[in-house]
């Protein structure tokens, strides 16, 4: 067996089990990939799980319990543009009832079509994985299995190669992000530029909404709640947007802990 079992959990008789400190997620996926094997690939850390779902050697499903409230379903529905916020309520309202999965209740309702339910699934899905890319510790274990029914539903195909590629470059950009936003406690300042001044900054993406929310007085957290966007989304603009002098820190945070959206 390639891998020695190291206590990892859940390990109760898998085909691959071990530390990821010695076998990080890119090595697993890649002997996954080229045995071509279908089953289930089980990360843990601490609270921390992920579950990735594989056929043939291709990604076709991950689910993760860490994710924020703007990467659930509902959240990125909304951002997307393809549903407003009651219509998930009352989606959501129904799948507590019924014990159905979002997804399903949406199609099966008609208020979302199985391919804009499965772009979303896709992001989920690569989010997961990236975030899982990124553990330095843990364990894993890999178990042969059918896949299950709520994965058959809308099954997706992602190649392990192009996970591995992006999710390398989101792992640098974190990386350069954290070095300069060490925490989600920061608070940015700006001065107040006319909309003159504005237009001729050539901001691009998320940037000017994220520089319009900036006040001297709300952290990284309430940034992220009040605008919708997702974590990685406002990280990157008020990175981009210090990086180029338009805002500031308002005050140093005595949180040293890193950013943890990879």
């Amino acid at each position: 067996m390639p891998f020695e079992d190291t206590g990892a959990q859940g390990c109760n008789n898998p085909l691959l089990c071990g530390d990821i400190h010695y076998f990080r997620l890119p090595e697993v996926l890649q002997l996954i990939a080229m045995q071509w094997l279908t089953g289930r690939l089980s990360l843990c850390k601490e609270d921390k799980k992920v579950d990735i779902y594989i056929r043939k050697g291709k990604v076709a499903f991950a689910t993760g319990d860490d994710r924020g409230a703007n990467e659930q379903l509902g959240s990125l529905l909304v951002r997307m543009g393809k549903l407003d916020q009651g219509a998930v309520d009352k989606a959501l309202a129904r799948s507590r009832d019924t014990g159905e999965r979002l997804g399903r209740v949406l199609i099966e309702s008609g208020v979302a079509d199985k391919d804009v339910i499965r772009t979303a699934l896709f992001k989920q899905t690569e989010r997961s994985i990236y975030k899982g890319m990124a553990w330095g510790e843990g364990s894993f274990s890999f178990e042969c299995c059918a896949m299950p029914e709520f994965v058959e539903d809308i099954p997706l195909e992602l190649t392990v190669e192009g996970l591995i590629l992006e999710g390398v470059r989101l792992i640098g950009e974190e990386r350069a992000i954290s070095e300069k936003i060490p925490s989600l406690s920061v608070i940015f300042t700006r001065p107040m530029y006319t909309p003159e001044q504005l237009e001729g900054m050539g901001l691009k993406g998320h940037e000017r909404l994220v520089l319009e929310l900036v006040d001297g007085k709300r952290d990284i957290k309430e940034l992220i709640n009040i605008s919708g966007l997702s974590e990685i989304s406002i990280l990157r603009a008020l990175f981009a947007l210090y990086s180029a002098g338009f805002v500031k820190k308002y005050e140093p945070t005595a949180s040293q802990y890193r950013t943890q959206y990879l």
